[in-house]
């Protein structure tokens, strides 16, 4: 049986950020969708009751649920977003509609982050900032990423595209992905649960993993005290994966020599919170993600997971309601 054509598409976003999103969002979806009706809604109110669509595309706004009840139909759900973890608390059909995520979006610049967080510290930026503002000259030894072992958790679209920039330094690639496979630029893949051996080769603990029951708190004070004495984390995954108590006893025993951090149980992370004053700590405000390219690419990937539907095949970036992302 055909596919369903596509013939009646709603874009839902902030108001304030859809008239900046609106000429772009059409063009593409044109090009993509030359005979479909094009919607935007920049609130609920805007949202027209009782209309039938067949996608829906979306950030994980928190109006949502309210927008989608307005409707009387909708087959497909496209979110503009990566992670998908803030969905399953609202309250919305997630078992009768197809659902897919902008899954590779992050891949360029959260990688980029990640090698940029491991050079601050091994060429130590940080330290030399400092002195700058001194004035003070003075020099120390610094050291490679050549030869170092990388640890990733996750080896989803960011961590592969990680494993490939890091193999230009010269480094040994590790990571971790629930059925472990053989992946180019990556010279062992193994599961989370099997990765303790390596944790006690690894000199940056890179966190790409998604936030679901299964990886809530996983980074913790056993997964932190198999770590070789010296490593550097670096937290690019969501608030809730890495303890930011284990974090802290880690950095305190000596186990961590550094950490760069992007994300936090609580957001925005707390003024009285000890992380901030520490001089072994890099903290950034989530924006490891963030990139002008940022939309143009989440719509390439609804463009593709189109294509794929059209030809009656899987979509190439569904979100999983079983693993929960």
């Amino acid at each position: 049986m055909s596919p369903q054509p596509i013939q009646r598409v709603l874009y839902l976003q902030k108001a304030e950020v859809l008239d900046q999103q609106q000429a772009l969002v059409t063009r593409a979806l044109e090009a993509a969708l030359p005979d479909a009706e094009i919607f935007f809604a920049g609130s609920v109110e805007a949202v027209p009751r009782h209309a039938e669509f067949d996608v829906v595309i979306t950030p994980t706004l928190p109006w949502l649920p309210a927008a989608l009840a307005k409707l009387d139909g909708y087959r497909w759900l496209h979110f503009l977003s990566a992670g998908v973890e803030k969905i399953w608390e609202m309250d919305f059909d997630k078992t009768g509609t197809l659902m897919t995520k902008s899954s590779g979006v992050h891949g360029a610049p959260m990688s980029e982050y990640a090698i940029g967080a491991m050079l601050y510290f091994t060429k130590q930026f940080g330290r030399f900032h400092d002195q700058a503002k001194q004035a003070l000259w003075q020099r120390s030894w610094l050291g490679e990423l050549s030869g170092c072992q990388l640890t990733v958790l996750g080896l989803g679209h960011i961590g592969q595209s990680l494993a490939r920039r890091a193999k230009a330094f010269d480094m040994q690639v590790v990571g971790t992905q629930r059925t472990p496979r053989a992946i180019e630029g990556v010279d062992r893949v193994v599961a989370l649960e099997e990765i303790g051996v390596e944790l006690a080769r690894t000199d940056f603990l890179v966190v790409c993993l998604p936030l679901t029951d299964a990886t809530r708190g996983v980074v913790n004070d056993h997964l932190l005290a198999q770590l070789k004495p010296g490593a550097v984390l670096v937290d690019i995954s969501r608030g809730g994966v890495v303890s930011g108590e284990a974090l802290l006893r880690a950095l305190d025993n000596g186990t961590l020599k550094g950490a760069a951090l992007d994300v936090f149980e609580q957001q925005p992370l707390p003024a009285e919170s000890p992380l901030w004053r520490r001089s072994d700590v890099l903290i950034t405000p989530h924006v490891s993600g963030t990139t002008p390219f940022y939309l143009e690419r989440a719509l390439e990937v609804f463009v593709d997971n189109l294509r794929a539907y059209q030809h009656g095949q899987p979509f190439t970036t569904a979100v999983s309601i079983d693993a929960g992302y």
